[in-house]
């Protein structure tokens, strides 16, 4: 014993200068001086590497790793991961070109990018410009024109617009050009024309041309033709009628007969008419004139009734010479326009059926309609066929494509529409089910499906006894759904593990007994639950507790075993009662007095 506090006293004088063997202070059978953690038994070599969190085979170059023990998963020899937490991308490649939609159009570039083994959402050479490349839809500009009446048809210089996503054009803005009046709502094209009518009078002249318009020519402009305006200029001027002259003012004209441009009832000095007096007690009349058109009611507007009457300078009130017949009913001034109509059974403005001619007045007769396009004749909330593209049957907000025509009102009933709403419905006669999922059979109930996959029709989520997961190692045991790493056993029970290949075993939550995945101890006989550790002895032959030399690496539990010893500085041990070296104990006091 001596002899050990002898070279204990040595090495502290020495300081950390030698001792009388190799340690091993974390039982990890690795020496401490081969040992780069001795502190660790778990690790023990020296390396140089790089932590690999994401499991691409490239490490993060911000997580060295310098000692590990003897598993090879969790660090590479590699580093350079641009990507150190997404396992599908590691390099840095320069010179790519964006296209995160992969609708082969590309953004601004090149740039340089973190990609893994294909360029995902990047390309080699640039494609077309891509105005939007967040939709594959859409790449290449168009163009819309500054529409400032909201009218829906704009003019002027085209800006260009990236139509992506399906929205509108920008506000203020339209995507067909050609208005006609900017600044105007009620005008945005031009209508073509073939009578004018520029006094407002109801009388027109043949001119062929076009109009800044709106659904109809404006007021002054028709294709219809009219009765001819013989001064377009003069709303008094209409009429050409024959004249002639009288110079001696005695009311009976001479020579041949002119035109002139006159009013209805209109005449002009020095205007007389050839013939007898017809009327010879009358001083206003004289003369018979012919009419081609009479107001019998007084509305003001005229039937053809063509006949001679008794009159002076000019037709009296309620005839004219002009063929009018566009009174429907001369005996009732307050009918006198025949409208073409069809019959509104539901009111709802729109008519239906056969045409048919109706006399009124300047509306359209009640239970009436111009219009022949009502599609529900007995409903007044439909009356105008209505296109759409997606169908909601059950009422979820999940459509289904298809496409037909309604009948409907100002809008498409619920359950129709032109856009999609929430997403693809995958049932649509089901509110409860709209979206496939992937499932697998779960048989024991654990959470952790397996076998073969099937796609159910569901309200997002996996229903029992479905997972989403196939992956269940044992279908059959509920305690146990995944296959883990083991690396460590503890055979015997005695708390202490021992390596082993890497095993995967089918567990639950953890490994179960007598498997681990970190080292416990380094167990030097996992068949004994009574040897656990490696430890130097010495033989002891005297039995006095302090042995010799040579020592051995012996494997045993908490005892020391007889014969043995943890000292080996018996300078006799073949003698019980001698166990100091005399001259080592003389050499000790020196170096203490030192």
């Amino acid at each position: 014993m001596m002899r050990a506090w002898a070279w204990l006293a040595l090495g502290l004088q020495l300081g950390c200068g030698g001792g009388v063997g190799s340690r091993d202070l974390d039982g990890d059978g690795h020496p401490a001086e081969l040992d780069c953690d001795d502190a660790n038994p778990t690790v023990w070599r020296s390396v140089t590497g790089w932590a690999d969190t994401d499991g691409d085979g490239f490490g993060d170059t911000a997580w060295p790793v310098t000692c590990v023990g003897d598993t090879t998963q969790g660090w590479v020899q590699e580093a350079g991961d641009c990507a150190p937490g997404d396992a599908t991308r590691w390099r840095s490649v320069p010179g790519l070109h964006p296209d995160a939609d992969g609708d082969g159009a590309t953004g601004p570039g090149p740039v340089t990018a973190c990609v893994g083994a294909m360029l995902a959402g990047y390309q080699e050479q640039p494609g077309a410009p891509d105005c939007d490349d967040g939709d594959a839809k859409v790449s290449a500009l168009s163009v819309v024109w500054a529409d400032p009446d909201g009218d829906g048809v704009g003019a002027g210089i085209p800006i260009d617009w990236c139509p992506s996503r399906g929205r509108p054009p920008p506000s203020g803005y339209a995507l067909t050009e050609g208005d006609c009046a900017p600044g105007d709502t009620g005008r945005w094209r031009m209508l073509p024309f073939t009578y004018r009518d520029a006094d407002g009078d109801g009388f027109a002249v043949a001119m062929e041309g076009t109009v800044c318009s709106g659904e109809q020519p404006p007021p002054g402009y028709d294709t219809v033709s009219a009765p001819e305006d013989c001064d377009d200029r003069n709303a008094h001027r209409t009429v050409r009628v024959e004249r002639w002259l009288d110079p001696d003012g005695d009311g009976y004209g001479d020579g041949a007969p002119v035109l002139r441009c006159v009013g209805p009832g209109e005449s002009a000095p020095g205007d007389t008419f050839q013939g007898g007096d017809c009327a010879p007690g009358d001083g206003t009349r004289w003369r018979p004139l012919y009419y081609a058109s009479r107001d019998e009611d007084g509305d003001g507007r005229f039937s053809r009734s063509a006949g001679a009457v008794c009159s002076g300078f000019w037709l009296p009130q309620g005839y004219s010479s002009a063929e009018r017949d566009d009174d429907c009913d001369d005996k009732d001034a307050a009918r006198f326009f025949a409208w073409s109509v069809y019959a509104d059974e539901d009111g709802d403005r729109v008519g239906s059926g056969a045409a048919a001619t109706v006399c009124a007045g300047t509306a359209v007769p009640t239970g009436y309609s111009t219009q022949a396009t009502d599609c529900a004749p007995q409903d007044a909330t439909a009356w105008r066929m209505l296109g759409f593209t997606y169908r909601d049957a059950d009422g979820d907000t999940y459509t289904v494509a298809q496409g037909g025509e309604l009948c409907a009102g100002t809008t498409l009933p619920a359950g129709y529409g032109t856009q999609r709403l929430s997403g693809e419905d995958c049932d649509d006669t089901n509110a409860t089910a709209f979206r496939n999922v992937t499932a697998y059979a779960d048989t024991d109930g654990d959470g952790v499906g397996a076998g073969a996959s099937t796609v159910l029709c569901t309200n997002g989520k996996v229903p029992a006894p479905w997972s989403d997961r196939g992956t269940d190692c044992a279908t059959e045991d509920a305690t146990r759904w995944q296959e883990l790493v083991a690396r460590h056993a503890d055979h015997d029970g005695d708390g202490v593990t021992a390596p082993i290949s890497a095993q995967r075993i089918c567990a639950g939550q953890a490994l179960p007994a007598p498997y681990f995945l970190k080292a416990v101890g380094n167990d030097c006989d996992d068949a004994d639950a009574d040897r656990y550790r490696w430890t130097y002895l010495y033989r002891d032959q005297d039995g006095d507790g302090v042995g010799a030399t040579p020592r051995e690496m012996m494997c045993l539990g908490s005892a020391v075993h007889a014969g043995w010893s943890m000292y080996g500085d018996d300078s006799d041990d073949n003698d019980a009662t001698v166990q100091t070296d005399e001259a080592a104990e003389e050499e000790l006091s020196l170096i203490l007095d030192l």
